[in-house]
């Protein structure tokens, strides 16, 4: 039975991990407006991040990191959310910014080594796709941290912080290039990473998915 379990895991282990995605996609506008809502999201931010460090199975960063990083990142972002200490706030940052790269980088790594090209390699690819954006709308939150005016919205009253959907919508919209200009990166942090990830969404595309997608067989 457990067998049975793990090949159909190793299967469709990447389609799994895409509908953590699609359910933090969807989950935004839905469960933002009330502080339990906002926790929930956190936490299954978290268990995404978790799930792919496992999921990929890559030697790079040990196991035990892979779990500990996210539940980390979870307590310290929680924690400088209750509390709004300027150190907790800092440290916070910090470990968005180690959760983000070891994410990506698992991600992107796994990826590129992976031989076979079928439907599930293809749910892999559309998954890193939407955990960039995902991963960078925290960078994006973890700045505002840090500088409270570091993005500009239309109809944001002053000193209001945009919301999480807001968040993931502009990291969308910059991921994909498509730069609608509704919501602006004001600060040179903010501006950086803006500029970086539309970096990598165009090379994601070119170089991850174009492959994958050559080599499906019809």
């Amino acid at each position: 039975m457990i067998a049975i379990v793990e090949k159909s895991v190793e299967r469709f282990r990447y389609r799994l991990l895409l509908g953590l995605a699609v359910a933090l996609l969807l989950g935004q506008p839905l469960l933002q407006g009330t502080e339990a809502g906002m926790i929930a999201l956190d936490a299954l931010f978290a268990l995404t991040a978790a799930a792919t460090g496992l999921v990929t199975r890559s030697a790079s960063v040990a196991r035990p990191l892979k779990v500990a990083t996210p539940a980390l990142w979870l307590a310290l972002h929680l924690l400088a959310r209750f509390t709004e200490a300027s150190a907790i706030e800092a440290i916070a940052f910090l470990a968005t910014l180690w959760l983000v790269f070891q994410t990506v980088w698992l991600t992107v790594e796994a990826l590129v080594r992976e031989r076979k090209a079928d439907g599930d390699a293809l749910a892999g690819a559309v998954f890193g796709y939407f955990m960039l954006a995902l991963t960078w709308s925290q960078l994006y939150a973890a700045a505002l941290l840090v500088d409270p005016g570091a993005l500009s919205a239309p109809g944001l009253a002053e000193g209001a912080r945009p919301l999480g959907s807001d968040l993931v919508y502009y990291s969308l919209v910059t991921l994909t290039t498509l730069g609608y200009g509704d919501v602006l990166p004001v600060t040179p942090l903010a501006r950086i990473l803006a500029a970086a990830e539309a970096v990598l969404g165009a090379l994601y595309i070119a170089v991850l998915i174009g492959r994958i997608a050559s080599d499906l067989k019809p």
